[in-house]
């Protein structure tokens, strides 16, 4: 394997294939690097995901070899020269750039695990800055508790041309919806928030994304890059029996000011639940602290002359689903002081809603 690239295409490529720094399969701590034609493929994987990405390259010789991934990725943040030689002989690879010069042990690429040909029979595609924004929007949600690992990460529920990317713990639930072309049967499917973050690094490089599913995997693929992920086992939660569809109390709040309160009022909170008290008063909503130690209360302008009324929440919940609001005026519905609330964009043509489930205090 004999080929030439440039030094920046290089390293954002290193950048963004998984790597393990440890593994029990020393082959895994590896990327394997494939010369073909007019491209350099770099393939990595922990076996529960798989990534690959090319770049253009200038093929003297074809040919793959294996090699350290962090101690590659290391070496390409430093070289001198915007060409970048890699060269296999005698068992190692030969990293040249200007006049510096590297000689790294290689090894065998038949060891490193095989990678799944994507199905493009079975695939639809999405744009990409809208699989990004709703992943962004909706994994913060998923439940960290490793017990509850059909909640470890977020849903992709296919329904009748819309793509539901769903993520709950129980007590919170973010949803947003793309619409999406091309034909795929009606289901659910769980991906693990580590697979999405390593898809995080790769869409922003794409316009759209051809996504399918085959067994147990679901497959992601742009022109440059593939990645593949084993899907979660089990059945998620059916979410729509939580999104309510009546209200008793709609009040409209600017989104900054809104969150600028609930941040001064939960940095005074140690308890880590983050307790708060929300009062709707004439024209305001109150937001108070719900601990015995250090009181805090703030408030925030509002449009509302309905009875007084008071919710309990943990305040990190409230303020992780408004953030995710994209203009500057947030909705919030109440169905009840003892029910889940909901929040969204005042902005109707807006994909994300959350849910948020209220406390005792």
């Amino acid at each position: 394997m004999r080929l030439t690239v440039n030094k920046k295409d290089f390293q954002e490529a290193l950048k963004k294939v998984i790597s393990e720094k440890k593994s029990n399969l020393p082959i895994l701590t590896n990327f394997l690097l494939k010369a073909e034609e007019d491209n350099l493929y770099i393939y990595g994987t922990d076996l529960e995901v798989y990534s690959t990405y090319k770049l253009p390259a200038v093929i003297e010789e074809e040919g793959e070899i294996c090699v350290n991934a962090k101690k590659l990725m290391d070496i390409s943040k430093v070289l001198p020269t915007s060409d970048v030689l890699l060269d296999t002989a005698d068992s190692s690879l030969k990293v040249i750039s200007g006049k510096t010069k590297y000689s790294l042990p290689t090894a065998n690429p038949e060891d490193f695990p095989v990678f799944e040909k994507f199905p493009d029979n079975l695939s639809i595609t999405v744009p990409s800055n809208a699989l990004l924004k709703g992943i962004d929007k909706t994994m913060y949600a998923a439940s960290k508790d490793e017990s509850r690992f059909t909640l470890n990460g977020v849903c992709f529920s296919f329904v009748n041309n819309k793509l539901d990317l769903v993520a709950t713990d129980g007590h919170r639930l973010a949803l947003y919806q793309i619409d999406y072309a091309g034909k795929i049967e009606n289901n659910k499917f769980i991906v693990p928030l580590k697979a999405l973050n390593e898809l995080k690094k790769l869409l922003p490089d794409a316009i759209d994304v051809d996504i399918a599913v085959y067994g147990s995997n679901m497959f992601f693929k742009s022109r440059d890059w593939v990645l593949q992920t084993r899907l979660l086992e089990g059945a998620f939660p059916d979410y729509t029996m939580v999104i309510p569809s009546q209200f008793i109390i709609e009040v409209q709040v600017n989104k900054s000011q809104f969150i600028e309160s609930l941040k001064r009022v939960i940095i005074a909170i140690e308890d880590s639940t983050k307790p708060i008290r929300l009062s709707l008063l004439p024209n305001e909503i109150k937001i108070s602290s719900a601990s015995d130690v250090i009181n805090a209360e703030d408030e925030v302008d509002v449009e509302y002359s309905g009875e007084e009324f008071e919710i309990g929440f943990n305040g990190a919940y409230l303020l992780d689903a408004t953030q995710e609001i994209e203009g500057d005026t947030a909705v919030i519905k109440f169905t009840g002081k003892d029910s889940q609330t909901l929040v969204k964009s005042a902005d109707d043509n807006d994909p994300y809603i959350a849910i948020v489930m209220p406390m005792n205090i």
